[in-house]
């Protein structure tokens, strides 16, 4: 039967706008604004919600308060190789969190039908105002459940609806970060890059290589854009130390390495000293997050820096106003020089 859950499955909101032939929104409507709704839908998705035993009955009608004082986060899967800078974030959207006198509630990572009753579980039982989901991939089903099922929501990146998507995001320009740093480097007098740490499996490791290719379009650095010149890897130190010893070999290496991240770039600047040569003045390096690691050691990383803080701000906002039309920020990072591109160093 259409709106009946699996055996041992508790019922869904989705389920019941099945069992009463409406859409997930107008059952939200019933629970949560019931004066928008006609009395004759209202009588349905009330039937519906008694013969599927969903938590969310009449009774919580009465429980309709001002909105709870803490936003939900989904914490990322842990990263093997280390992300500095989501811990940053984390620590940026509890500030955020606090500003806008709220708290922020922690939710580790799960499968999606689990995230999903988790997230309906705390919304619908008024202990969270909504959620802000990270690591955004291109075919995430967390952004497109929650918003099924009328879950307020901001997520941190976009899936591969980007700017046509329904709901909210933000974060920061990934393109121009690159193209940013590719000019920087342009500017010190190289002409023969390479792109490390590309990365199609998300929107934003395909903006950042969309930025790299047309900035040195733009430039005229044709020979920095080809097949060798771009190469794919994980972020982690030990790829960086192995790519670069690579593109140092190779018939024309480049004399100037724009990363992906600043382990990335932390294990290209390792190879070049190996070698016996001077980063910065031989071969400049570029990271992206600057990260603590940037600083680490004699040579400073020049790293493209993205705007946290301002991002964990709008997120915030986002889950609180909950927008009418959906709102799609972007939000221009910043380039941080250090000495691993200075010609002098």
């Amino acid at each position: 039967m259409s709106g009946t859950p699996d055996a041992g499955r508790k019922a869904s909101m989705a389920d019941v706008a099945d069992r009463a032939g409406v859409s997930v929104m107008t059952v939200s409507n019933v629970i949560n604004r019931p004066e928008v709704v006609t009395e004759a839908t209202r009588a349905k998705v009330d039937a519906a919600m008694r013969e599927l035993r969903y938590r969310n009955n009449l009774v919580a009608r009465s429980l309709r308060l001002a909105q709870p004082r803490q936003i939900g986060y989904v914490l990322p899967a842990p990263d093997a190789a280390g992300n500095q800078y989501m811990d940053v974030f984390l620590h940026d959207l509890a500030g955020a969190c606090q500003a806008a006198d709220r708290n922020l509630t922690l939710i580790p990572q799960r499968d999606t039908e689990a995230l999903m009753t988790v997230c309906e579980d705390l919304y619908f039982g008024q202990s969270v105002a909504g959620f802000v989901i990270s690591n955004v991939g291109s075919d995430d089903p967390r952004p497109v459940e929650l918003h099924r099922r009328g879950i307020p929501f901001a997520a941190y990146g976009r899936s591969g609806e980007a700017f046509a998507s329904p709901w909210s995001w933000a974060e920061g320009d990934a393109a121009l970060g690159i193209e940013t740093a590719v000019e920087h480097v342009h500017e010190r007098g190289h002409r023969e890059l390479a792109f490390v740490g590309a990365n199609r499996a998300s929107v934003t490791g395909v903006e950042r290589e969309t930025g790299y290719r047309d900035a040195c379009r733009r430039l005229g650095l044709d020979s920095s854009a080809t097949g060798d010149r771009i190469v794919s890897s994980g972020s982690d130190l030990a790829s960086g130390v192995r790519i670069a010893a690579d593109l140092l070999d190779s018939p024309s290496p480049p004399t100037a390495i724009i990363c992906t991240s600043d382990q990335l770039a932390a294990g290209a600047v390792i190879t070049i000293q190996a070698r016996g040569l001077a980063p910065g003045r031989d071969v400049a390096v570029t990271g992206y997050d600057d990260t603590p690691l940037t600083s680490f050691g004699p040579v400073g990383i020049t790293s493209v820096r993205q705007q946290s803080a301002a991002i964990a701000a709008e997120l915030v906002r986002l889950v609180i106003t909950r927008p009418e039309a959906p709102e799609h920020v972007l939000l221009p990072p910043t380039l941080t020089v250090r000495s691993s591109t200075d010609p002098d160093a």
